[in-house]
């Protein structure tokens, strides 16, 4: 079980980079859950704060919108742009980015 936010976000971000690494397999440059791993808890959590920012943007499930945001890091723009391409990953991407939103929105709950 984690304690931190910075700890529960890690854990999700995780979860879901292994999750796109699995779905995505060879057709992504990237691999997410290593990425995840390389970053600290505060750089998690200033992506989380990002999305929280721009809160509309998962609310509309704006892939442009999404794509617009100047702080998201290159390799994350890529895995976005591949899971646009699957719509059989579109629900699962969107509720992880509204639990990284309400996380780092509401750290107390």
């Amino acid at each position: 079980m984690s304690s931190t936010v910075g700890e529960f976000l890690r854990e999700k971000m995780t979860n879901m980079g292994r999750w796109v690494n699995t779905e995505l397999g060879t057709e992504l440059d990237v691999d997410l859950e290593q990425y995840v791993a390389r970053r600290t808890e505060t750089e998690l959590a200033m992506i989380a704060n990002l999305l929280s920012t721009n809160s509309t943007i998962i609310i509309h499930k704006d892939w442009s919108g999404l794509s617009r945001l100047g702080d998201i890091p290159e390799e994350l723009q890529t895995c976005f742009h591949s899971i646009r391409q699957r719509q059989d990953m579109h629900d699962k991407f969107w509720k992880y980015l509204q639990l990284f939103r309400d996380v780092i929105s509401n750290p107390t709950e």
